[in-house]
């Protein structure tokens, strides 16, 4: 997506898989669910996770400060393939799609405990890395209503 105030490229930043043919990717995400170690009918095939944005954060978001955030994230999501792309519009954000079975066949579910924990060490990473970016900082340990 074209980025409406600073004229930034697209970005994709990609984990354990080649090329920018989104065809071939569907190709490897359906072969590596095609390794899940458990069959059920209610599988999860592929995880849609968002990381937004403040837009008060627009102007000191960088294509370079995105694609770091980006590869963290893969990297520390779970062991599987994983596409992120960038939408440039009123508040910036990254799109992740993440297999539903990791390269061991296990599922990549995780308890919403420990996805609120990766949460807090995304932010931590972000707030040490980026201090800028400090109108994007979520209060992770406030109780929902």
């Amino acid at each position: 997506m074209q980025d409406q105030i600073g004229n930034r490229e697209t970005l994709i930043v990609k984990r354990n898989i080649r090329g920018y043919n989104a065809e071939r990717w569907v190709d490897l995400f359906q072969k590596n669910d095609a390794n899940r170690l458990f069959e059920h009918k209610n599988r999860t095939v592929l995880r849609h996770e968002i990381v937004a944005f403040s837009k008060e954060d627009n102007l000191q978001l960088t294509k370079g400060k995105l694609q770091d955030i980006a590869k963290w994230y893969l990297r520390n999501r779970s062991d599987s393939l994983g596409v992120c792309g960038v939408h440039w519009e009123e508040s910036i954000h990254l799109h992740f799609v993440i297999s539903g079975v990791g390269l061991d066949g296990k599922s990549t579910r995780i308890s919403r405990k420990d996805f609120k924990d990766f949460k807090i060490r995304l932010q931590n990473y972000q707030q040490s890395k980026y201090p800028e970016l400090s109108n994007s900082v979520v209060n992770h340990l406030k109780k929902k209503k």
